[in-house]
Formats: C-alpha cells, structure tokens, sequence
C-alpha cells in the first residue's frame, strides 16, 4: 500500500480559502446580468489567470509533484495575460462602447511565449528556472505597465466628463481607482511569494 504524505501549512490552507473566494467570485462575475456583462467577464478572467497561479503554488509547496509526475507538465501559469485582462476590464468600464477588436489580441503575445516556455522546457532544469525568472519579471513589468494603462484610462474618462460646476464628476469611478490601487499593492506583495 502506497502513503502519500501531504505537508500542509498556514500558508496553504490561506491558500486555499483565496482559491475557492476568487472562484465563487469569478463565477458571479461571468454569470452576472448587468449591463457591464463583456466588462465582468474580463474581470472573471484575470481571477481565473491568478486563481491558477495560487492553485500551482498550492500543489507545489504540498508536495503532490513527487505523487503525480504529470503534474508539471500541466501549463497553470497565464500570469502574462493578467494585466491585458485588468487593462481591458477598466477599458470596457471606461468606454462601454468599446469593442475587442483583433488588433487588441496582440496584447496577449507575449502569453504564447510563456505557454510555449511552460510546454516546451522540463520543469525542474536549470534552462525551466532561468526562463522562469525572465517570465516572473516580464509579469511583473506587464502588469506594473497595464495597471498604469487602466490609470491613464480612469484619468482620460474624467477629462471626457464636463464640468458641472464642482467635483463630484471626479468620484464616479474611485471605486475603479481603489481597486486599480489596491491591486498594485497586492501584486507587490505577491511578487515574493510566486517567484
């Protein structure tokens, strides 16, 4: 009889809690029947791009590689099409008019290029470990760029609204600007984590 031995800490079971709270809000914002329905789903799929990244830290900090061989082999990282995905949601809430067009789609280049690192390297090589630091700070330039994009976007749609004599145009969106903010916070913080 084989015993697999799983090792699990504080951090995992936070972990786990962020995992499933991301999901059941993903869902609820792909499922939801607002008039900002193309804007949600964007939204939902950014979660879905950081639910898998905290789900293939989870299964690598517990151990289940060495039960499961296979495992590496599953491409769980999409951490290049986060910011595109943030940058697009803070566009569509911005303009509702706004379409994606296929001249956006290159934004999502450079996601080839890390899935085509994922598939192609071992994992666990020392040529895996170096392309894995050159894509942890290419995520995190990208999004740093993008989140500066969705600021600019939040910035340009006040300079679109006019003036009514006071300020109060000026708070339409903060909630957007709090969570464009709190956002960058949260990814500093993740950067030591997921590297």
């Amino acid at each position: 009889m084989n015993r697999y031995t799983l090792h699990i800490n504080i951090f995992d079971l936070a972990l786990v809690g962020a995992i499933f709270i991301s999901f059941t809000v993903a869902v609820f914002l792909w499922f939801a029947k607002r008039t900002s329905r193309a804007a949600n789903r964007f939204l939902a799929l950014a979660l879905i791009t950081l639910i898998l990244e905290m789900a293939r830290l989870l299964v690598n900090d517990v151990g289940s590689p060495a039960y499961i061989p296979s495992w590496s082999w599953l491409p769980l990282q999409f951490s290049l099409a986060t910011g595109p995905l943030i940058y697009f949601y803070v566009l569509k809430t911005t303009r509702p008019e706004f379409k994606l067009q296929q001249k956006y789609w290159l934004h999502f280049s450079p996601l080839l290029l890390e899935l085509t690192v994922q598939i192609s390297v071992v994992a666990h090589t020392p040529a895996f470990q170096h392309l894995h630091i050159i894509l942890q700070l290419a995520t995190f330039v990208s999004v740093a760029a993008y989140l500066y994009l969705s600021h600019t976007s939040i910035e340009n749609y006040y300079d679109r609204q006019k003036f009514c004599g006071n300020y109060r145009h000026r708070y339409d969106l903060r909630w957007l600007h709090v969570l464009i903010k709190s956002f960058g916070i949260f990814w500093l913080f993740w950067i030591p984590v997921s590297a």
